[in-house]
C-alpha cells in the first residue's frame, strides 16, 4: 500500500503548497486541543485560527487538485483518500464555524 502513496505526476509546487497548509494546520489543531482541554483563556480563538487556516488549505488545495486531473490518475489508495478524507476534513470546518459561530452569538 505504501508505494501508492506515491506518484510522480505530483507537481513540486502543490506538493509543496499542500504540504506547509496541512502542516500547519496539524500544529495548530495539537497546539487549539491542548488550550482547549486546560480551558486556557485564548482556547477559543486558536481554535479559530486553526479552522480557518485549515478551511484555506482545503479551498487551496481542492481548486488545484481539480485544475491538474488528478482524479483522472492512478493514484491508488491516495485517490480514495483524497475524496474522503477531504470531503470528511471539509464538512468538519464547516461544522465547527457553526459550532464557533454559535458560541458566539450565545455571549
Amino acid at each position: 500500500m505504501a508505494k501508492e502513496q506515491f506518484y510522480s505526476g505530483f507537481p513540486a509546487d502543490f506538493l509543496s503548497t499542500v504540504g506547509l497548509w496541512d502542516m500547519s494546520t496539524a500544529i495548530l489543531a495539537i497546539i487549539a486541543s491542548i488550550a482547549l482541554k486546560y480551558k486556557w483563556s485564548f482556547a477559543i480563538p486558536l481554535v479559530w485560527i486553526f479552522n480557518i487556516v485549515g478551511f484555506a488549505d482545503l479551498i487551496t488545495a481542492f481548486p488545484q487538485f481539480f485544475g491538474l486531473k488528478l482524479y483522472d490518475q492512478n493514484l491508488g489508495f491516495v485517490w480514495l483518500m483524497f475524496i474522503t478524507y477531504g470531503l470528511a476534513t471539509f464538512l468538519s470546518h464547516i461544522y465547527i464555524f457553526i459550532r464557533l459561530i454559535q458560541n458566539a452569538r450565545k455571549k
